[in-house]
């Protein structure tokens, strides 16, 4: 074998990996928003999050809830569409909440990535933050 062909050789030997790699990459999954509706219950926590159906605004947004019970904080006491309110979107596997605050105005913005997400389960990571895991299981 020549060293052009070894040259080659080992070209497509690396490009064939790197592309089977992206094969399994789970940060490249994509999940439904609509599989998010529902309530869900953090693992070995009183933190609820309910991912609703109604439309935020014209665009792909939806509001959802969060509140923990633990800090004497519950679904029925949130003020409409303020704190504990949040307009979120899923795209493939980034998950955007966009939280609010009482008076209308916005306390920023959270990027999940989604590991899982299922029936039964919801799984994610703040993004940046991998090792910061998330495990919610449907109520």
């Amino acid at each position: 074998m020549t060293p052009k062909n070894c040259k080659y050789l080992l070209i497509a030997f690396i490009a064939a990996t790197m592309a089977s790699c992206s094969l399994f990459n789970k940060e490249t999954d994509t999940f439904s928003q609509s599989d998010l509706h529902g309530l869900w219950l953090e693992e070995g926590t009183q933190h609820y999050k309910r991912f609703l159906t109604e439309k935020a605004d014209t665009s792909t947004y939806e509001w959802g809830k969060e509140w923990d019970e633990a800090e004497k904080v519950y679904e029925d006491r949130l003020v409409d569409y303020g704190n504990g309110w949040f307009k979120y979107q899923l795209k493939n596997n980034q998950l955007e909440e966009i939280h609010m605050m009482d008076n209308g105005g916005v306390e920023g913005t959270q990027l999940y990535v989604v590991t899982l997400l299922n029936a039964k389960r919801l799984e994610y990571y703040k993004q940046g933050y991998k090792n910061d895991k998330h495990y919610f299981n449907k109520q």
